[in-house]
């Protein structure tokens, strides 16, 4: 379900703490050089190859560069997404590419968005900025989205 806000703009992205968001492509540059200069960790995550779940999973072990303890379910990847001990930050920057195939599995994208969803909110709780972003080739500016329902 999509929040019914006015979109934010960038400094007002920059501003949010912890959240999912769609980014245009165009803007993906800017948003690097930001997490750069704030020394966040920045992670690209390629999701072409995802089509279900565990594909998911994996995409996000390979491109998070998950430790040898990770479990390879649901659980071990929200265990991970809270815990980035093996790569501490000020905070954490993700982007996800090529969803289209995924979110055409509505039980699937509702699972892995919970699990986000989820993670956002414990480092929300912490105060440490953890920010998610699917790239789109919209141009349209970031926007807050519920992608817990599994529906944008």
């Amino acid at each position: 379900m999509t929040q019914h806000r006015n979109p934010p703009h960038e400094k007002q992205v920059a501003n949010i703490s912890a959240g999912i968001f769609r980014l245009a492509r165009k803007d993906l540059p800017a948003l690097r050089q930001a997490a750069d200069e704030l020394k966040q960790a920045f992670f690209s995550v390629d999701l072409e190859q995802a089509h279900n779940v565990p594909g998911f999973i994996n995409a996000l072990q390979r491109d998070l560069e998950f430790p040898d303890w990770f479990g390879g379910n649901l659980d071990a990847l929200h265990d991970c997404l809270t815990d980035f001990s093996w790569h501490p930050a000020p905070g954490y920057v993700i982007t996800l590419a090529g969803s289209d195939k995924l979110s055409a599995n509505p039980t699937s994208f509702a699972a892995f968005n919970e699990v986000l969803a989820s993670a956002v909110e414990a480092w929300q709780t912490r105060n440490i900025p953890f920010r998610i972003f699917y790239l789109q080739d919209d141009p349209a500016p970031a926007i807050r989205q519920d992608f817990s329902t599994g529906k944008s």
